[in-house]
């Protein structure tokens, strides 16, 4: 993959789960989907880490677990968000 692509996917993925920290709905909360939730903001933030420092392909790989924490939550019912253009 060339860089371009990885700056396209990078500024995509941010701006997806921009929106879904924005517009997430907590549908049952608990100490643990609290801690899960904590998790994937936590991913999100060393993903802008990574990219400052040129390292997009880890932004990325920290981009993609934090998307799939919230995708778990949401199959599990304890949150509620939609993707930007998806579910």
């Amino acid at each position: 993959m060339c860089e371009k692509e990885l700056e396209e996917k990078y500024s995509r993925y941010t701006f997806n789960l921009q929106n879904v920290f924005s517009n997430l709905r907590v549908l049952e909360s608990s100490r643990k989907v609290e801690e899960v939730l904590d998790l994937a903001r936590r991913y999100f933030e060393d993903a802008k880490h990574f990219k400052e420092k040129n390292q997009t392909v880890t932004a990325l790989i920290s981009l993609a677990y934090s998307e799939g924490l919230l995708d778990a939550l949401r199959i599990l019912n304890y949150v509620q968000f939609k993707w930007v253009g998806g579910e």
